[in-house]
C-alpha cells in the first residue's frame, strides 16, 4: 500500500489548495472586517452579531466543502489523463457524476465514498498521515453540525450531533476555531490526495 509518509516529491499545492489559501480566505476575511465595523454594545448589535457569527460559519462551510470539491476534481483529471483518450470522457462521469460532494457538506458520508471513487481508502490515509487528524474530524463534524441547523433553522439535534456540538456554540471565538481546523484539514487533504494521486500516475500529480 502506498504511504504517505513515504512519498518524495517536489511539494506543489494543487490548485485546489491555492484558491482555499488565497480566493476562499480573502473571502472569508470579509466577515472579520465586518465584524470589527460592528460597534457599540445595545441589543441591537447582539443580534447583528449573532446573524453574522452564523452567516460566517456557514461560509466557512461552504468555501471547505468547495475545496474538496476541486480537490476530488483535480485528482480525478489528473488519473483520467492516464487512461485511453477514447475512455477517458466515460471514466471521467464515472468519478464525478452524482458526486456527494456537489450537493452536501464536506463530511466523512460524502467525503469517504466520492475519494473511494478514485480507488482511495480516504480516511484511513489521513488518519495515518497525522495524529492530531482524528480530533480534527471531530472538529469538523461539530461545524457541519453547527452548519446543517443554521442553514435549515433547526436546532433539535438528533443523538450524534448532540454529541458533536456539545460545549460548543455558533459564536465567533468557535468559528475561528472551525476555520483554524479547516486550514489544517486542507493542508493534511491536500497531502494524501497528492501523494495517492502522484503513485497511481507514477510522478508528479499536478503542476
Amino acid at each position: 500500500m502506498w504511504d504517505v509518509r513515504a512519498t518524495f516529491l517536489p511539494r506543489m499545492p494543487s490548485k485546489a489548495l491555492d484558491y482555499w489559501k488565497t480566493t476562499s480566505q480573502l473571502q472569508l476575511n470579509e466577515f472579520e472586517d465586518v465584524h470589527k465595523k460592528v460597534g457599540g454594545t445595545g441589543r441591537g448589535r447582539r443580534y447583528l452579531t449573532e446573524q453574522l457569527n452564523r452567516s460566517y460559519l456557514v461560509a466557512v462551510s461552504a468555501q471547505f466543502q468547495r475545496f474538496c470539491r476541486d480537490l476530488h476534481t483535480e485528482a480525478a483529471q489528473r488519473i483520467v489523463e492516464t487512461v485511453k483518450p477514447e475512455l477517458r470522457l466515460v471514466v471521467m462521469k464515472l468519478f464525478t457524476n452524482n458526486r456527494k460532494l456537489d450537493t452536501g457538506n464536506a463530511n466523512e458520508a460524502n467525503l469517504g465514498p466520492d475519494f473511494g471513487r478514485l480507488g482511495m481508502k480516504f480516511f484511513p490515509a489521513v488518519d495515518a498521515s497525522h495524529r492530531r487528524n482524528k480530533d480534527r474530524r471531530l472538529v469538523l463534524k461539530q461545524l457541519n453540525a453547527w452548519r446543517n441547523a443554521v442553514v435549515h433553522e433547526d436546532f433539535d439535534f438528533n443523538q450524534e450531533d448532540q454529541q458533536a456540538v456539545k460545549n460548543s456554540k455558533p459564536v465567533l471565538r468557535f468559528v475561528r476555531a472551525w476555520r483554524k481546523n479547516c486550514n489544517e484539514l486542507a493542508l493534511e487533504f491536500d497531502k494524501v490526495v497528492r501523494a495517492y494521486t502522484s503513485a497511481v500516475v507514477g510522478g508528479v500529480p499536478w503542476e
